[in-house]
């Protein structure tokens, strides 16, 4: 009788660790792996990317999190679609753009938002002692517009376009934040597109130079923004880079962490938990995060409209939300 118990008890246990064993694999099945595009050294994504991916890995809900880096927002729009990514970061701008299959994309590519990262001014800068103060002042001169193929290239394209000047008006600089900003410092570039401020880029050229950011009249300001869907307007505040001694309206967009329509909800789920959780952490580190409190604060009245960046929110990332009770 002993006996037969003792083996009993032995097989309970057994199937126990075997039952054990395949929750324990099951849920860590369910633990995504995550690599993120962010963009060039010294843009806001890059830092971003590393800040998240970092506040993943310790947060257990992922079986690996990765930031690299990609030319930016297009490319890494194209490689969510092949499967090379999993996440991206992007502006309203292209979000909207991709929908479309509008240029720069090819075809139509199907985006959702995992959650939205920041609230960013997008600007020129120049040297002090420069002759450009408005932007109608660039015509002629060499701008700095981002990497070829980069958002930013693009932004510069159609903002450009907005005041009546194309690329062949000025002498376009084909240079991410970093390097671009050196080429002003240098005196290889007259002005800079710069993006979300403070960015390393931008902090390495104020604290080197002498630098201020370049004006956009009223009327130039709302022909830029009034047609555009992805293009609001802000107020780039005194004191948001070295140089910049008073406030200045500019353009605003919103960015955001994009995933593909069909991807894992799992992804998107545990990018928005992390962000809800930590982005007041994550703020010491990357600051532009701390600037999506206030579209939290808007989506608890609004809804879940306030926190889209040029998409909805993916099945996933609308649980989080939901969980966390910033929309209902």
């Amino acid at each position: 009788m002993l006996k037969k118990l003792a083996i009993t008890t032995s097989m309970a246990a057994a199937t126990l660790a075997i039952v054990s064993i395949s929750v324990n694999e099951v849920a860590a099945q369910s633990k995504p792996e995550i690599r993120f595009g962010t963009g060039r050294p010294g843009g806001a994504y890059y830092t971003q990317g590393a800040v998240l991916a970092d506040e993943l890995r310790k947060s257990g809900l992922v079986k690996s999190a990765n930031s690299e880096t990609s030319s930016g927002a297009i490319e890494s729009a194209r490689l969510m679609v092949k499967g090379t990514l999993q996440v991206g970061g992007m502006d309203a701008t292209w979000v909207l753009l991709a929908k479309n299959g509008g240029k720069p994309f090819k075809k139509k590519i199907k985006l959702l938002t995992a959650t939205p990262i920041s609230v960013a001014p997008l600007f020129f800068v120049t040297l002090a002692k420069s002759g450009i103060k408005t932007i109608d002042d660039v015509r002629g001169k060499r701008v700095a517009v981002g990497a070829r193929g980069s958002g930013m290239e693009n932004h510069s394209r159609k903002i450009l376009k907005a005041v009546g000047l194309t690329f062949k008006d000025i002498k376009p600089v084909y240079l991410s934040f970093g390097p671009g900003g050196r080429a002003v410092r240098e005196g290889k570039a007259d002005a800079q597109l710069q993006c979300c401020a403070p960015n390393k880029g931008l902090t390495e050229l104020t604290e080197l130079a002498d630098v201020r950011a370049v004006r956009f009249p009223q009327k130039q300001l709302d022909g830029i923004t009034n047609p555009a869907p992805a293009y609001w307007q802000m107020v780039l505040p005194k004191g948001a880079f070295k140089g910049h001694k008073k406030d200045m309206n500019t353009i605003r967009i919103t960015n955001g962490w994009m995933v593909a329509a069909d991807s894992d909800p799992q992804i998107s789920y545990v990018i928005a938990k992390t962000v809800i959780a930590k982005y007041k952490e994550m703020a010491k580190k990357a600051r532009h995060y701390a600037s999506i409190e206030q579209l939290f604060k808007a989506a608890r009245t609004e809804g879940a409209k306030a926190l889209e960046v040029g998409a909805p929110l993916h099945p996933g990332a609308l649980r989080a939300f939901k969980e966390a009770g910033i929309i209902k």
